[in-house]
This record gives C-alpha cells, sequence and structure tokens, in this order.
C-alpha cells in the first residue's frame, strides 16, 4: 500500500511537471531572477562601474562664492587711519584630462579710508572696484599634458574590470553549482525509477518463488535468498528517495522557493553530451580558467599603480599664468560691474614652480613597494596561467576518457539487462538456479545505476566549463 501510494504520488508529480517542465536553460534563467546573492552581484557589478566614473570626480567643474569684510588698521599711516573693506567674488574652475586647470572669476570690492591725509584724492575716502581674471595652471613634468591623469584612468579602468569579472566569477560558480544541483536531482530521479523497477523485479522473483516453495519444487534457502533481495531493495529505494528528498530542497534553494511552491519539472536530457568548447564560446584560440583571467587584471592594475606611483614622485614644473581686467576706481558697485571688462589697465602675471620631494627613506620605500606588489601579481599571474592550462586541458582529457566509459557502461547495462531477462526466463523454466538469477539482477541494477550516475557526473563536467573564458574575453 505505501508503495502504491508512493506510485500515485510521483504520478501526481510528473502530471503537474509536463504542464511545467523546466529546461535547463531556462531553470538558469529562473536562478537568475529569484537568487538574491546571483541579484546582488549585478548590483556590486554596476557599482563597479560606477566607481571608475566616480574617479574622474576632479575633473568635474566647481563653481566658488565667496564674500567678506576687512578691517584694517595696520595699512601705511600715509593713507589714513584705517581701511574697511566689503568684498564678493564668484568663479568657475575646471581641470581638464590634458592637466590643465583653468578658471575664471569675477570680484568686486567696497573700500573705505577713514583719515584721509590732505593733499591725497578725495576719492579714497569712499570708492569701488571690480575685475575679471582668468589663470591657467600646467604642469610640465609630473603630469606633463595629462600622462598622470591618463594613467590613472587607466588603472582604474582595469581594476573596475577586475572587479566586475571578480563579480562575474561569482556568479559563474553560481550557476555551476546551481546546474550541478539541477543533474544531482534527475540523476535521483533515475535511480529512484530504476530501483522501482529493480525492486518490482524482485517481488516477482520472490512472489514465483513462494509459490514454488509451497508446491515443495523449490528449496527454502532460494525462497529466503528472494526474500532478501526485495528486502535489500526496499532499503535502497527507501535510501534514495531520501536523497531525493534532499536534492529537490537543493533545487528550492536555488530557486529561493518555500516548501509551499510546486517545484516545476526538469526536463532536461541526461543522456545528451554537449561540446566543451563549444560551451566555453571558443572553437579555436586559448581558454584560460576565470581566476587566472583575474590574475592576469590584477597584474596589469600593480603595474599601472606602480607607475602611477613612480609619477607621482616626480618632480614637478608647473607653468601658471593669469590675466585680470580692471575697471578701475569708481563710485558704487554697479558702476564697478559695468566697467568690469575694461582692457584698459590690465593685470597679467606670468610664472614657472618647480617642485621637488628629497629621497627620504619614505619617498624611497613608497616607491619599492609599489614596484614588488606589481612583481608579485605578476609571478602569480604567471602561475595561475599555469594552472589554468592545465586544468583545461586534463578537464578535456578527463571528459573523453568519461565519454569512452559511458559508451562501454551502456554495453555493459545492456548486456546485464539481457542477462537478466534470460536467466528469469530459465528459472521460470526450471532450467536455472535461483542464485544466478539474483546475481544477474544485481549486476543488472548495479550497472544501470552506474551508467546514470557516469552521465550525470559527465553533465557536471560540463557544468565546469563555465568557470573557463577564451582569452580575448
Amino acid at each position: 500500500m505505501k508503495n502504491l501510494k508512493y506510485s500515485l504520488l510521483m504520478g501526481l508529480i510528473f502530471t503537474h511537471f509536463s504542464v511545467s517542465a523546466m529546461s535547463l536553460d531556462e531553470f538558469l534563467v529562473e536562478v537568475k531572477k529569484r537568487n538574491k546573492e546571483f541579484q546582488s552581484l549585478d548590483v556590486s557589478t554596476e557599482a563597479a562601474e560606477d566607481r571608475r566614473e566616480a574617479g574622474d570626480i576632479g575633473l568635474s567643474p566647481v563653481l566658488t562664492m565667496s564674500g567678506g569684510y576687512l578691517s584694517d588698521e595696520a595699512q601705511p599711516q600715509t593713507l589714513g587711519t584705517k581701511l574697511k573693506s566689503e568684498q564678493y567674488s564668484v568663479g568657475v574652475a575646471k581641470e581638464f584630462s590634458t592637466g590643465t586647470l583653468a578658471s575664471i572669476s569675477a570680484n568686486v570690492q567696497h573700500n573705505e579710508i577713514d583719515n584721509v591725509p590732505a593733499g591725497y584724492p578725495a576719492y579714497l575716502s569712499d570708492y569701488h572696484a571690480g575685475s575679471l581674471g582668468i589663470s591657467l595652471r600646467q604642469s610640465l613634468w609630473k603630469n606633463a599634458f595629462g600622462s598622470g591623469t591618463r594613467l590613472r584612468q587607466q588603472r582604474e579602468a582595469t581594476a573596475a574590470t577586475l572587479e566586475k569579472q571578480s563579480y562575474n566569477l561569482q556568479q559563474r560558480q553560481i550557476l555551476f553549482e546551481a546546474e550541478s544541483a539541477y543533474w544531482a536531482y534527475l540523476l535521483q530521479l533515475d535511480e529512484s525509477k530504476a530501483r522501482e523497477e529493480s525492486l518490482e523485479r524482485s517481488k516477482r522473483i520472490e512472489t514465483w518463488l513462494k509459490r514454488r516453495y509451497s508446491d515443495g519444487i523449490a528449496d527454502k534457502a532460494d525462497y529466503l535468498n528472494a526474500q532478501a533481495l526485495t528486502a535489500s531493495r526496499d532499503l535502497l529505494l527507501a535510501s534514495t528517495r531520501d536523497q531525493l528528498v534532499a536534492a529537490e530542497k537543493n533545487i528550492r534553494l536555488f530557486l529561493e522557493m518555500d516548501d509551499k511552491e510546486k517545484l516545476p519539472a526538469l526536463t532536461s536530457d541526461v543522456k545528451k553530451a554537449r561540446d566543451i568548447r563549444g560551451l566555453v564560446g571558443a572553437t579555436n584560440g586559448k581558454v584560460v580558467r576565470l581566476d587566472a583571467y583575474l590574475a592576469a587584471l590584477e597584474a596589469k592594475t600593480r603595474n599601472l599603480g606602480a607607475q602611477e606611483v613612480r609619477d607621482a614622485l616626480k618632480p614637478d614644473l608647473v607653468l601658471e599664468g593669469a590675466y585680470n581686467t580692471n575697471s578701475n576706481i569708481q563710485d558704487s558697485s554697479t558702476e564697478a560691474l559695468n566697467k568690469i571688462n575694461n582692457l584698459d589697465i590690465p593685470t597679467a602675471k606670468l610664472g614657472l614652480k618647480f617642485v621637488y620631494m628629497f629621497d627620504t627613506d619614505a619617498k624611497v620605500s613608497q616607491e619599492s613597494l609599489a614596484r614588488k606588489e606589481a612583481l608579485s601579481a605578476q609571478l602569480k599571474s604567471e602561475r595561475k596561467m599555469l594552472e589554468s592550462e592545465y586544468s583545461w586541458g586534463e578537464l578535456q582529457r578527463r571528459y573523453d576518457e568519461m565519454l569512452k566509459q559511458i559508451t562501454t557502461a551502456e554495453r555493459i547495462t545492456q548486456l546485464n539487462i539481457s542477462r537478466a531477462k534470460e536467466q528469469s526466463l530459465k528459472l521460470s523454466r526450471g532450467r536455472a538456479i535461483t542464485s544466478d538469477v539474483i546475481t544477474a539482477e544485481e549486476d543488472a541494477s548495479t550497472s544501470i545505476l552506474t551508467l546514470n550516475r557516469l552521465r550525470a557526473e559527465a553533465r557536471k563536467m560540463e557544468a565546469q566549463s563555465r568557470l573557463f573564458v577564451p582569452l580575448n574575453e
């Protein structure tokens, strides 16, 4: 009765599955949609790109506005006893990728001088002035025409690629584990079906020997052997059902489904082989493991970082220039603003500034640190590439060997099934002993299960190709 209920339950499940069947590709799409860890890695990938773009925040234009009041009694006493000044300015500054810093500003001030001595113009006691200026600053050495800026951008772009690919690796790992769980579940379904069929065959043998034993034709030992065979296969079926439940729970975990939701059918053919190189997406050319690709990106990032450190520690020669218009002295701020673009009395400035950091232990150590980190990353990358080449070759070798084993297992399974049928037929005619029949049944059951496991393992090996990428990716 218990087996009947289980068969009915499985029948209902398969009926539901036939309505909502799900292939491997559809299953993985659902994993991408439902799995929150996978989704979090998508968000992290977007954040990595935002981080790269944010690296150029120093190149954004900046607006400055200021206002202030000055009271100065330390001015030369020949001009009066106290200077009071209100100053207002607005400006925009922008650094370009060429390393050029440009700014433009407008300034207005109102000055009052107490007790202006006789003989000086009266307007000095209360006057307004304005100016409009532009200034340029260009590094000629450290960041010569943007070389340092471009180096930083290149490092940040490589670092962003490294970060995104690390998230890609984690996503691929999730999909690899999900696909492995997919094939493991299908394996348990096939094993459950095979053990059910095996149990039914052993029950038929037991029933037939029971009747012969009751008729005095068969020995009791033969009947006991048949009973033991049925009991052992019943136990194995119970164990397989337990493993099936565990495999189902693992599928639910990847899909983040609760126990109340109906699990869709998984319908991919476990017998169908796939081309590993085709799954990687590289029919020709070199294939590398994704962690080796990440190591190569890290080495490139470290090397660019070392160049950036060397560039930052260089001496610097800076060319600076400025040009200001002046409105001359006016009676009001409005008049000063109206004449702010007066070119009659400009102010111009041009100069060079040299900056050198002395070769202290800290400076030498910083450059040495960056160089050694780059060298360490390069050596690690070379080792990872060597391991990757071995892993890819070994995966293909083991996969080819697995396909050969599956072909052999299929032939053995067919032979054992045929032998079991023939032994059962001979037993029914009284031409075989019970132990031979049981042995044949055991061999057939074992070979079927072995074949199913080999096929599932081959599908899992194909899934490992998700962890490899073409070198040009």
